[in-house]
Formats: structure tokens, C-alpha cells, sequence
């Protein structure tokens, strides 16, 4: 799950109608999570998980209790570089579960694309958190004191109705994300050398771990560069700091 500008404290910016409505979605469930007690085990709204890795690890859980539908709006898709998301993913798909993720438009779709390539992409999605079988939410909450980012599980049919209504309204305005301009289609392998120049590695270095010639790697470099719609490699590497929190490359 991503980080909103919400969460980060920031001025909303010029919204039409539906993001809006995204927007204030977002700022009632952080009134409700902020009321709520961490502690708690109990009640409407409790602590799923803190961090980005131990979020992405419990969400194996949830795709296992999912029955029919998951719904799935994100403000900010990252990229993680061990592919956790992976086998929940297939398994979902695999399973015949209705539903997609919607996420506004990012330099890094490309890299979301073969990740989660039933994904959707509309402008308008300003919130984050995903509702299962219209019963139960998981959403985005404050940042702990450390700056790691929260996820909270929600049984307020309030908010998880309220989240669904605004799905179903999104996805109208949504384009499959094979389809959203700048989407270039990339190899196993080129997400690979993303993974690696993200973490700042050499070519020679990614053409000995990837087991391919140094002018194969240059030619990847090449494809996500115009996957990201950079002219250099400074610039590729300022698009993947964006995509890939640094708690996911540990």
C-alpha cells in the first residue's frame, strides 16, 4: 500500500468532483484511525501492521480470506524489488477473484504493469486501501513516529461501503493500465536490472548476476529508460528512488 499526500501532511491539490470525494474519503478514515487505540485488538478499526514488508507480508493473509471480490484503490503503487507481491497475485487471479487495483498515473507504471497487470489507472484516485468481499477494509493510516507507514483493518461498514460506491465510480473513469499512455511492455528480465540499478549497481555487476552480456544489460537500461520517458540514467535512477521506498530494498 502507498503513502497519500494526505498522510504526509501536504496540501490537497486542485481536485474535480471524484478526486474530491477520494480525498475526503481518505481524511475520514485517518479521523477514525487517529481516534482509534493502537493497542486495541478489539473494536471497528485496529492495527493491521507497520512497514512496508511486514504490510506486503500480511496481505497473504487477506488473499487467503477473500472469497468472491477484493476492491483496491492506491494513491501511490510502488515497486518492490523482491517481488513479494507476486504469488498473492497469481493466486488471486488464479482463484477467479473479481476486482483490480486503480492507481493514478506514475513515471513507474511499467514496472507496476508487469507486476499487477490487471491493474487499472485513473487520475482521480487520491486514497489507499483495499476492501474484501464488501466486508472488510484495509487502509493506509498516520506514518509511525520513525516514518514507516501503517495499515489498519476496518469492519466500519460506513467506510467500507463508502470505499466500494467510490471504486465502482473510479473504475468508469479508469483505462486498463496496458492502455494508459507511456505504458511500455518489459521482460522478467528488464524488471531484473531494475531491481538492481535501483540499488545502484553497475552494469558489468548486473550482467555477471543476470548471467547476460554487458550489451544486453545496456539495451534493458535502454527500455526502461523509455519505460520511465527519461533521456538518462541519472534520471531513470531518480524514477525508481520514487517507485521504491528504501525499506523495500533491504
Amino acid at each position: 500500500m502507498g503513502e497519500s499526500t494526505l498522510t504526509r501532511g501536504e496540501e490537497p491539490p486542485e481536485l474535480d468532483e471524484l478526486a474530491a470525494r477520494s480525498w475526503a474519503l481518505q481524511a475520514r478514515v485517518l479521523a477514525r484511525i487517529t481516534a482509534a487505540d493502537p493497542a486495541s485488538t478489539g473494536g471497528r478499526l485496529r492495527l493491521f501492521a507497520e512497514g512496508l514488508p511486514a504490510i506486503l507480508e500480511r496481505l497473504k493473509v487477506l488473499e487467503r480470506a477473500t472469497s468472491s471480490v477484493v476492491y483496491n484503490l492506491n494513491a501511490r503503487s510502488v515497486f518492490d524489488p523482491q517481488r513479494r507481491e507476486r504469488e498473492p497475485n497469481e493466486r488471486t487471479r488464479a482463484r477467479g477473484i473479481r476486482g483490480h487495483m486503480i492507481t493514478r498515473p506514475v513515471q513507474h507504471l511499467s514496472l507496476v504493469a508487469i507486476a499487477h497487470p490487471d491493474t487499472w489507472v485513473a487520475p482521480t484516485v487520491w486514497t489507499n486501501g483495499i476492501v474484501i468481499d464488501e466486508r472488510v477494509g484495509l487502509f493506509s493510516g498516520p506514518p509511525t513516529p520513525d516514518g514507516r507507514p501503517t495499515a489498519w483493518l476496518c469492519r466500519d461498514s460506513d467506510l467500507v461501503m463508502g470505499f466500494c460506491d467510490l471504486w465502482w465510480e473510479t473504475r468508469q473513469r479508469a483505462v486498463p493500465i496496458r492502455d494508459a499512455p507511456g505504458v511500455v511492455p518489459l521482460t522478467e528480465r528488464q524488471v531484473e536490472v531494475a531491481a538492481l540499478l535501483g540499488r545502484g549497481a553497475k552494469d558489468a555487476t548486473i550482467a555477471r548476476r543476470l548471467g547476460v552480456s554487458p550489451r544486453t544489460v545496456t539495451s534493458d537500461i535502454g527500455r526502461l529508460l523509455d519505460a520511465f520517458g527519461v533521456a538518462t540514467r541519472w534520471e531513470g535512477g531518480m524514477v525508481l528512488g520514487r517507485a521504491c521506498p528504501p525499506e523495500l530494498t533491504d
